[in-house]
């Protein structure tokens, strides 16, 4: 019995640990896309570079990106200080050896998965269709419109 209450005890103080992202709070104040890899290969620097490519539509909409890899690289290089990485993995079930991207909304809920290869017009086109999104267009222009 007593070796029970100390397990639960145990998952309720390293719960808040292991669930650290997404945040403890009902909304976060950004959209974030997750991006799991076996390693730093070929996909992960061509999803670094468009992420890059993005970068006014991906601040617009309030998108971080986050990329983990199995072999332990990481962007931003401090997320694996921060996170149980492997807990993080399991948390979303991506399977070993693939490339997953997910979608997660200001709510802290997953919108859509991919795998290794990011339409980034579809990803906006999705985000916008968020209820949460289409109030901040109404509240702001976008600063990525010519």
């Amino acid at each position: 019995m007593g070796g029970k209450l100390l397990v639960i005890l145990l998952l309720c103080v390293f719960a808040s640990t292991a669930l650290g992202y997404p945040a403890h709070t009902q909304y976060w104040p950004h959209r974030s896309v997750l991006y799991f890899a076996p390693e730093n290969d070929d996909y992960v620097k061509q999803f670094l570079l468009e992420a890059l490519m993005h970068e006014c539509e991906l601040v617009d909409r309030d998108v971080v990106t986050l990329v983990i890899t199995e072999d332990g690289y990481t962007v931003p290089s401090w997320l694996k200080e921060e996170f149980d990485l492997k807990i993080l993995a399991e948390i979303y079930s991506v399977k070993k050896g693939e490339h997953t991207a997910i979608l997660l909304g200001k709510d802290g809920l997953e919108k859509y998965r991919w795998g290794a290869e990011t339409d980034w017009q579809y990803i906006n086109d999705l985000i916008d269709q968020m209820p949460m999104r289409k109030q901040e267009m109404q509240r702001q222009r976008s600063p990525c419109e010519i």
